[in-house]
């Protein structure tokens, strides 16, 4: 990787960083944004997951305040863990679980750089608005591929806009990063991305007039092992 892209990187990095440690962490929650789009996520992910086992080792990468992983618990899942890069934001996602009486791991890391868990570990991991602040999706794939167990699925929840306007907004975040933003994607173009590292699509669909959701599923594989 060039000096270049090393610097790019670490721009974005330090963007998204100032937005979740020092500008949203106590306030996340509460902001109009988060109440009209994120939230919606949420329920979004549970009707994606809502016939599946309880028991399910579940993992939400980025998890920001705990938010969605309160939902999961809400919805009867109790095998939770979190990661989000923000220290602050992980300390008060802790602090709010706590307070609702939810358990779950969590954890401060880059899903790009290496998730801290062995492989196999989880049976569902969910991204919720998420995606798009990545900057070298296909690392996050690979490393969420490796801590899914066969046969597991992951969610995806992210915005959706019509073409033209992702491509302006596209273009817009090369020159400035906003809160971490790197780069939204069409629905399509997260299956490929996923069917390319060895997923498969199950299915997706419009989530709402701001959202689309996509469910891929990690083959089973007689030879996969855990380590």
């Amino acid at each position: 990787m060039g000096t270049l892209s090393r610097e790019k990187i670490d721009r974005y990095k330090a963007n998204g960083l100032r937005a979740y440690n020092q500008k949203w962490p106590e306030r996340y929650d509460s902001s109009a944004f988060i109440r009209f789009w994120i939230r919606r996520y949420d329920q979004t992910v549970v009707s994606a997951i809502e016939d599946l086992d309880r028991s399910y080792r579940i993992l939400d990468v980025g998890c920001a305040t705990g938010r969605l992983l309160g939902t999961l618990a809400s919805a009867g899942f109790d095998n939770l863990a979190g990661v989000d890069i923000a220290e602050r934001i992980v300390s008060v996602s802790k602090r709010h679980l706590e307070q609702i009486g939810v358990s779950a791991d969590l954890s401060v890391a880059d899903a790009e750089a290496g998730l801290p868990w062995h492989s196999s570990s989880f049976d569902i991991v969910t991204l919720t608005g998420v995606f798009h602040h990545f900057f070298r999706p296909e690392m996050a794939i690979q490393e969420i591929s490796r801590v899914l167990s066969p046969g597991g699925k992951v969610v995806v929840v992210d915005p959706w806009f019509p073409p033209i306007v992702r491509h302006v907004i596209n273009i817009a975040l090369r020159v400035k990063p906003h809160n971490g933003d790197y780069r939204f994607y069409s629905p399509r173009e997260i299956t490929v991305l996923f069917n390319r590292y060895g997923l498969d699509t199950e299915w997706w669909r419009r989530a709402a007039i701001h959202s689309f959701v996509v469910v891929v599923r990690r083959p089973m594989s007689p030879s996969s092992s855990s380590t």
